[in-house]
């Protein structure tokens, strides 16, 4: 019996095409919720194909469970572990899938983090370099200043000593001077 939404859609006709492609029940559900339908018809539609399934794998057509052999059920079992382990296998491919998104972006992460860490490295380097080149300059410049400083010190003792001998010479002088241009005034 199919089912039908308010708007005439095969719920369970849309439900199995997609099973018949593989496509997981919660896919189903997203996918068709988004479509319009009904989330409790695709629900509905899900649980009754299931349904479905699990009486055509008891019970094949054509045949009562009652005269089928132990062979045969044997089989019918098989089919239910094949389904099972279908299932296992799309959810696990599922998880697996999003574990390797996961990791992924890690190590894109990681990546990042490589390249800036490499980055500032060569900062830091470029950062050392010019501290030794300024540093070097600023001892320059304090040994030429300091030399500078010694001769303009030799220079002042030169000075010193000259007017060590000068200065009395000078006074002298002036004195004389004063002298002389008292006696003119007079």
């Amino acid at each position: 019996m199919a089912l039908f939404d308010q708007q005439g859609k095969d719920t369970q006709g849309e439900v199995s095409q997609m099973r018949s492609q593989g496509v997981p029940d919660h896919v189903i559900m997203n996918d068709l919720t988004q479509r319009g339908y009904a989330p409790e018809q695709v629900h509905q539609a899900i649980s009754q194909l299931d349904q479905e399934t699990s009486e055509e794998i008891l019970t094949p057509r054509g045949s009562d469970f009652s005269s089928q052999s132990s062979a045969s059920s044997s089989v019918d079992q098989g089919n239910i572990y094949e389904r099972i382990e279908e299932i296992t296998e799309q959810m696990i491919d599922e998880r697996w899938d999003e574990l390797i998104r996961e990791v992924k972006k890690i190590v894109e992460w990681k990546n990042k983090i490589e390249e800036q860490e490499i980055k500032i490295q060569r900062d830091l380097d470029k950062l050392k370099e010019d501290f030794k080149i300024l540093h070097q300059g600023v001892l320059g410049k304090l040994e030429d200043y300091d030399s500078r400083m010694q001769d303009v010190g030799t220079e002042l003792k030169a000075v010193g000593k000259v007017f060590k001998d000068v200065i009395p010479e000078f006074v002298d002088n002036v004195k004389e001077f004063s002298r002389l241009n008292k006696g003119l005034k007079k």
